[in-house]
């Protein structure tokens, strides 16, 4: 039979997926892939003018309070090529290619929807400015970039979701901090920000005052703020709301310049592993916890700009990542580019969780089991799912290559852990590390390929392994050199999905030897949907009990014919 051609199969998927849609009843859930084909199709539109532009230029429209953010925009555009121009008003014209706005609601003209792109900095713990206007500029843009995951949950809430919204946590600018002479210290901390109109503020700032000399700055801006914070030993940061989320813009400005933050706990401040000793938490609206946290970091200022060097650097590398992961996303960064650069991860690891943040509610499951030393790794996204996630396994890859390992286990956010697994995994590891025979061990697999051999059966401690010539899975691999040098040479340019989707790319590799265990390892959580086929998670149920069948039924007449299991003592 002919394959379908390239841009029937699309269609052919789309047509299938929304059947199952209806079947389902899921009126809600068809409607929300309606509009994200509405708006990748306008994507595309888009992607193509910006790659037939001669001389891109981007417009940034701010106000005064985030500049800093802007600028940290514009030197990220500007290394890939992208002219930009910070603007503090609307221009009478909107000429640009393309715009990204930040606080887009204290702008009474706004760029057409098909050209701006909105950087929401809003807090979510306050409904001050998430009007039904605000909502519907957000709703009505090209894309929505968030710094929060707590906003991005809320955002979902109000029909504003993924696709349509981009994770991009506030950085540090490329530049690392420049020395600062210590004897140039004029004050203890300095605070600036709105201290007159909030009630919490001002007690905190009055007993602060009392025991070290304390900064109060509200009406500076830009390169005079900037010499104000560096006479400063720490930046005082205490939210205006009760249970804010963390202040990112003030805090990683201070850390540009480096100087660190002395800072109220807040709900989301595990979402920031990067801030490391640079920044001091202590308990939220506690004066005596502010006061000795005070007193602590007043003493190591001259020994913590190491700290606060360490965090910039991470947190410029996270920002860099997420900054180029949304350009590929809309088209205007190459994946290949993308693939050359640095990733970020949360920490070092040989295990890591592939997961989407904008993927909010798939993402607070698997932390609640989050294992132990597991690394996450915010996967690469491009409008063809399936390339993001070619893309985010090559980048993993790369990387692992670049730091000297030969084994990685990667785990998708939706692999459902079963009883006793710990023991087991140790098991599977132990296994693999006594034997040579082996390029990916996989926790489960999907579906059978129709030539699938087996090549051997091994017990191992009471597991039984499987060895096989073909996989179709990426739930829960472990990958040794082999197979992670395959994985780093993916085409991220190939766009058939057939031959070059990452599951079959490893499928049709030659002299590829997998290993899997009976009973499978791990499961696929049936509660949460498919990021990249757009159905419910319980189709792969029925798949993987399937594909479980079978690979026993192939090993139980690979033994019949062989006449033996091989029992290995251990």
């Amino acid at each position: 039979m002919l394959r379908l051609s390239t841009h029937l199969r699309p269609l052919l998927s789309r047509a299938v997926n929304a059947f199952r849609y209806l079947l389902r009843g899921d009126m809600k859930g068809l409607l929300s892939r309606i509009t994200h084909y509405r708006r990748q199709a306008k994507l595309e539109q888009i992607r193509g003018r910006l790659q037939r532009s001669n001389g891109r230029i981007w417009g940034i429209i701010t106000t005064p309070h985030t500049l800093f953010i802007a600028k940290c925009i514009a030197e990220r555009l500007e290394r890939h090529g992208i002219a930009t121009e910070i603007m503090m008003e609307a221009p009478k014209a909107f000429d640009h290619d393309l715009y990204i706005v930040l606080c887009a609601q204290m702008f009474k003209r706004l760029p057409p929807g098909e050209k701006r792109i909105i950087f929401q900095l809003e807090q979510s713990v306050s409904s001050r400015w998430f009007t039904p206007d605000y909502l519907a500029v957000l709703e009505n843009s090209l894309a929505v970039l968030e710094y929060a995951t707590v906003n991005i949950e809320f955002l979902a809430s109000n029909g504003i979701a993924y696709p349509h919204v981009n994770y991009l946590p506030i950085g540090t600018s490329l530049k690392p901090p420049e020395p600062i002479d210590l004897s140039q210290k004029e004050y203890d901390f300095i605070f600036y920000g709105d201290y007159y109109s909030s009630p919490r503020r001002s007690p905190m700032l009055e007993a602060l005052k009392q025991h070290f000399s304390v900064k109060l700055c509200n009406d500076a801006f830009g390169d005079d703020m900037h010499r104000l914070i560096r006479k400063a030993r720490a930046v005082i940061n205490i939210h205006y709301y009760e249970n804010a989320l963390l202040e990112m813009p003030r805090i990683q400005e201070c850390l540009s310049l480096g100087v660190p933050v002395l800072s109220e706990s807040s709900q989301d401040q595990q979402d920031y592993p990067e801030l490391g000793e640079a920044v001091r938490f202590f308990e939220q609206g506690s004066i005596e916890a502010m006061l000795e946290a005070a007193h602590a970091i007043i003493s190591e200022h001259a020994t913590i700009d190491a700290a606060v060097r360490k965090s910039a650097e991470l947190s410029s590398t996270r920002f860099t990542f997420m900054m180029d992961r949304f350009l590929a996303n809309i088209g205007s960064l190459p994946m290949k580019k993308l693939l050359d650069g640095e990733i970020y991860l949360d920490r070092d690891s040989a295990l890591v969780a592939l997961s989407m943040p904008e993927t909010i509610d798939r993402r607070r499951v698997f932390l609640a089991e989050r294992p132990e030393s597991c690394a996450i790794f915010d996967g690469v996204r491009n409008v063809r799912g399936w390339l993001g996630c070619g893309a985010s396994y090559s980048a993993l890859a790369r990387n692992a290559l670049a730091r000297g390992m030969s084994q990685l286990t990667v785990l998708e956010d939706d692999v459902l852990f079963h009883e006793g697994h710990k023991d087991k995994i140790e098991i599977v590891l132990e296994y693999l590390g006594q034997t040579t025979r082996w390029d990916i061990f996989s926790g489960v697999i999907a579906s059978v390929h129709p030539n699938t051999r087996v090549l051997d059966v091994e017990v191992w401690k009471g597991m039984t392994f499987v060895r096989l010539d073909h996989m179709t899975s990426t739930v829960f691999n472990i990958y040794n050199k082999h197979a992670l040098d395959l994985l780093a040479h993916w085409d991220p340019e190939n766009t058939d999905v057939d031959r070059n989707a990452i599951d079959r790319y490893l499928e049709s590799s030659d002299n590829l030897v997998i290993v899997v265990a009976l009973p499978f390892l791990v499961g696929h959580r049936e509660d949460v949907a498919s990021t990249l086929w757009g159905f419910e998670n319980d189709r792969y149920s029925k798949m993987i009990a399937e594909a479980e069948r079978t690979i026993s039924d192939l090993a139980q007449r690979w033994l019949e014919n062989e006449g033996r299991m091989a029992t290995i003592n251990a």
